[in-house]
């Protein structure tokens, strides 16, 4: 009867045991709390192709001074300094429709859309007209963004890249959707987080040039040396004549000395000494 006694102790003692380990272990190894993912860097895909949306960044409150600004003033500012395909503003229509955000929801937004539909490229900033409605513009971006993923994942493999990086940067009552090449991602982005925290470094961009006034230095049937200045700098483009080059007026109608309004064919990048570019289009400046 004592052995009976000591074994149902025993057993009682290693079950209590058991539980304090439990109990111990449970302590020094919490459950992590769910949290969000913050935004992706550019090049890193949010999500493959036909997979859920990424959730965005959880809302944050923005510091008080930097809380007021007019996004659409953002916006264009971006695109006047980064090279992107020819854009159109959204209206009410983008918002309600291609958003699905109803207009009360919002007290302030810029929509750019692209005009030709071989591309991608979309910026969208929102500000959300309390902050009860912060996550309601949220959800209804990556809609957007997953509306965007289904029409380009069999289409143009590209663009569907883009979208698939794309940025969305919440703060505060702002929302703001980046959609296109890295450069203006990366540029959008850091123009939008200095709105908040201006002790981040401003982001230079390589200057380029498409259209501008410039000089005729040299001239022959076959190509064009302009000169730009602007203060006391001076750029050199030897350019050759584009396929579909167009003067105003007829090239026989311009010499050296003159003054015109030039457009490239493509973009050229600032460079030390003479720019090789491909001229498109000539007028003569009004003087």
């Amino acid at each position: 009867m004592r052995k009976k006694i000591l074994c149902m102790a025993l057993v009682g003692t290693m079950a209590f045991s058991m539980a304090a380990c439990g109990n111990k272990n449970k302590e020094n190894d919490p459950t992590p709390t769910p949290s969000t993912a913050p935004t992706q860097e550019a090049g890193q895909p949010t999500q493959e192709a036909g997979e859920p949306t990424q959730e965005a960044t959880e809302p944050t409150t923005a510091p008080a001074q930097f809380e007021d600004f007019d996004v659409t003033e953002m916006v264009d500012g971006i695109l006047e300094r980064v090279e992107a395909p020819a854009m159109m503003p959204g209206s009410e229509y983008e918002l309600t429709e291609l958003y699905g955000i109803p207009a009360d929801k919002v007290d302030g937004y810029a929509i750019r859309v692209p005009m030709m539909n071989v591309s991608a490229t979309e910026i969208a900033a929102f500000r959300a007209a309390t902050e009860d409605d912060v996550q309601a513009v949220v959800d209804a971006v990556n809609a957007r963004v997953q509306a965007l993923i289904t029409q380009w994942e069999s289409y143009l493999p590209a663009q569907l890249e883009l979208v698939q990086n794309h940025k969305l940067l919440v703060q505060g009552r702002y929302v703001f959707l980046i959609i296109g090449e890295e450069e203006l991602s990366n540029y959008a982005e850091n123009v939008f987080m200095r709105k908040f925290d201006p002790s981040i470094e401003e982001m230079v961009l390589a200057r380029k040039f498409r259209e501008f006034q410039a000089v005729i230095k040299e001239k022959t049937d076959d190509k064009m040396v302009l000169e730009y200045t602007e203060g006391e700098q001076v750029y050199t483009f030897e350019c050759t004549y584009a396929e579909y080059f167009y003067a105003e007026g007829g090239l026989e109608n311009f010499t050296v000395g003159d003054t015109v309004k030039a457009t490239l064919e493509e973009s050229v990048p600032e460079a030390e000494g003479t720019m090789q570019a491909s001229l498109n289009f000539i007028d003569k400046a009004m003087e």
